[in-house]
């Protein structure tokens, strides 16, 4: 343990900043930020990049200060084209994994960062645990493996291919906890992979907050008519293409409109009733999830779905892919919106919702339990000191209670 009994702890992740935008990105920084106020000293290692999709270098390198938590940035050393990668992507997947070249497609996904690696070997025995996000990218994958500390794993896990390369398996043969966004990930990560050390689903935190003003929203924007809402990642593969058709289908009888927040990485059609706001800041974001009938999370592959739990904090129901196991299992347990597989059950559940005032208020009101029940910063931060003091030896530290993996099932 370091000196003085203050606990050092290393946190990896590919990106890091208050601008930069993606689920474990937001999970990184917000455990980073309230693990500090916590009294912990945490140093974050990342990249120079901003942008997942080119790995350009946009920050300096070096190390600077964000709300406490000490940050060293190193260069990026190989931008990529996504559409190229993508391309490169379906034929080594396609390929007999054992002709694939497992290496040349991990460097190539990046962000490729040979001095970050450097950092970690040369300073790992400053910090008494490391905490890693996200299985994907090569800092995890080649940083992790390498450290002889105790080390705490997020894999913010989904069914990819990615998932089952060798070289994913063998972080989850090194790590000495693990910790899953939701029940789902877990059974997936136990199927796969069987791990053998302490895991646990723990869940995210998120801050509840009745004081978005959505009329406020309204008025800025100029939105008049009811609408449903999507906020994320605009792009492929997230299920954005059959939401619009579906909400073509929609707006032929019904007048309501499609409000779009987050990043546009793909064309979107000339539809009627479509608005595409952009970034907008976080409070607003917040009273738009509080005006909307409805916000809908179309993707199929999510560890969590963040957008889909501030949708609950605001008292919005949901419409999510069936085919997500970790969105389904949001609504099932919380009984705060439906899922869908087609259009009819779209159009179905968007009715029964937008129909009901009384069905749409007691959908709120339990999604809304179900995230202070589950995902209260409290409860998460309890459950990592928890892990912390178990894997130091940390004498000093009362142990807390520990989520069980059964927590988020009563």
């Amino acid at each position: 343990m370091a000196a003085g009994n203050l606990i050092r702890i290393g946190l990896v992740v590919q990106r890091y900043g208050h601008n930069v935008l993606g689920g474990a990105e937001t999970l990184a920084r917000q455990a980073a930020e309230k693990l500090t106020a916590r009294g912990y000293d945490v140093t974050v290692f990342t990249t120079t990049a901003n942008d997942y999709t080119t790995w350009e270098n946009q920050y300096p390198p070096g190390e600077s200060l964000l709300r406490g938590v000490t940050i060293r940035r190193y260069p990026v050393v190989r931008s990529r084209d996504i559409e190229s990668f993508n391309r490169h992507s379906e034929t080594f997947f396609a390929t007999p994994p054992e002709k694939q070249d497992e290496h040349g497609w991990l460097h190539e996904q990046g962000p490729e960062c040979p001095e970050l690696l450097e950092a970690l070997a040369r300073d790992q025995d400053r910090f008494d645990l490391f905490i890693f996000v996200t299985y994907l990218y090569y800092p995890t994958v080649y940083g992790l493996p390498q450290l002889n500390r105790p080390v705490v794993f997020f894999p913010t896990a989904h069914d990819e291919p990615p998932l089952y390369l060798a070289a994913v398996a063998r972080l989850f043969e090194r790590a000495d906890a693990l910790f899953f966004l939701t029940r789902a990930e877990a059974d997936l990560v136990e199927r796969v992979f069987r791990p053998t050390c302490p895991r646990e689903v723990l869940g995210t935190g998120v801050e509840l907050d009745d004081s978005a003003d959505e009329y406020r929203f309204r008025s800025r924007y100029g939105i008049i008519a009811p609408y449903i809402l999507y906020a994320g990642r605009i792009e492929r593969g997230k299920g954005i293409e059959p939401l619009l058709d579906y909400y073509r289908h929609l707006r032929h009888h019904d007048y309501i409109d499609l409000v779009m927040l987050g990043r546009k990485l793909m064309d979107i059609p000339p539809i009627e009733g479509v608005r595409y706001l952009g970034f907008i800041p976080e409070r607003e974001k917040m009273a738009a999830f509080k005006g909307a009938i409805l916000s809908v999370q179309p993707s199929p592959v999510e560890s969590l779905s963040i957008t889909t739990l501030e949708s609950f904090s605001q008292r919005t129901p949901v419409l999510v892919n069936r085919d997500c196991p970790a969105l389904v299992e949001h609504v099932t347990l919380s009984g705060g919106g439906f899922a869908y597989s087609d259009l009819q059950e779209f159009l179905g559940g968007f009715r029964r919702i937008y129909k009901s005032s009384g069905v749409r208020s007691r959908m709120g009101d339990a999604g809304y339990e179900y995230v202070k029940r589950h995902f209260s910063w409290e409860r998460v931060l309890d459950a990592v000191e928890a892990r912390i003091a178990s894997l130091i030896g940390g004498s000093d530290f009362q142990q807390l209670p520990v989520a069980k993996m059964n927590d988020l099932a009563e």
